[in-house]
C-alpha cells in the first residue's frame, strides 16, 4: 500500500499540512491509472514520479486552485511511462542476475546468492531512479515557471473543484471494471453534464 498516490498524498500532507491539495492530486493520480496493474510481464505506467513531482511543483508556487493544479498534473504524467521505460529496460539489464541466481541454486559457492543479487540491482536502479527524477522535476518546474503566468489567470476563471478533477480521473476507475453497462451510465452522465451545460 505504500507504493499508492494516496499513500504519498497522505505522508506529503502530513509533512506540509496541506491535505487539501495533497490527497486532491494524490487521488487525481490514483483514480487514473486504477485499470493499469502490473500482471505477469505487462508493466503499467509508474504512478509514484507523476505524483510526487506535481505535489513538489504545486508546493514549489503554492498552488492551490484545481485548474491550475490540472496544468502540473496533465504535464507530470509522460512521468509515469519514462519510469515504466525505466523499469523495463532494468529488467532487460538484470537478465543476466537471473543466470547468476540459477548457478548459485545448483552451486551455492561459485555464484552470488540473492542478497548480493537485490542489493546489486538496488546499487544500480535506486540512483538512476534519482538522477533521472531530479531532471525530470527540473524541467516541470521549468515548463510550470514559463507556462504560469501566461495561463494561471484563464485557469484561475474556470469554477473547477478537485471533485470534478476525480470525475474525469475516474475514467480509469470505470474502465477496471470490465462492465459495458459501466461504460454506457459513464457515457450518458458525461452527455447529460453537457447537455446541461449547454442548456444554462
Amino acid at each position: 500500500m505504500l507504493d499508492r498516490p494516496l499513500a504519498v498524498g497522505f505522508f506529503w500532507g502530513a509533512v506540509t499540512g496541506d491535505f487539501t491539495v495533497s490527497l486532491g492530486v494524490s487521488l487525481f493520480f490514483e483514480l487514473v491509472w486504477l485499470d493499469l496493474f502490473p500482471a505477469g510481464t505487462i508493466i503499467p505506467p509508474q504512478s509514484l514520479a507523476p505524483t510526487l513531482a506535481s505535489l513538489a511543483v504545486v508546493r514549489h508556487f503554492d498552488i492551490t486552485q484545481p485548474a491550475v493544479a490540472a496544468l502540473v498534473m496533465v504535464a507530470s504524467l509522460p512521468l509515469g511511462l519514462l519510469f515504466a521505460q525505466l523499469e523495463r529496460y532494468h529488467r532487460q539489464y538484470e537478465n543476466r542476475a537471473h543466470s547468476s541466481l540459477l548457478v548459485w541454486a545448483r552451486y551455492p559457492s561459485r555464484s552470488f546468492g540473492p542478497v548480493k543479487l537485490t542489493r546489486n540491482s538496488i546499487l544500480v536502479m535506486a540512483p538512476l531512479n534519482i538522477v533521472v527524477f531530479a531532471l525530470s522535476l527540473t524541467l516541470l518546474t521549468a515548463f510550470t515557471a514559463v507556462m504560469l503566468p501566461m495561463v494561471s489567470p484563464l485557469l484561475g476563471r474556470i469554477p473547477m473543484t478537485w471533485p470534478h478533477l476525480w470525475v474525469i480521473a475516474s475514467i480509469g476507475a470505470v474502465l477496471s471494471l470490465r462492465h459495458r453497462p459501466a461504460y454506457a451510465i459513464l457515457l450518458g452522465g458525461v452527455g447529460l453534464a453537457l447537455a446541461s451545460r449547454l442548456v444554462h
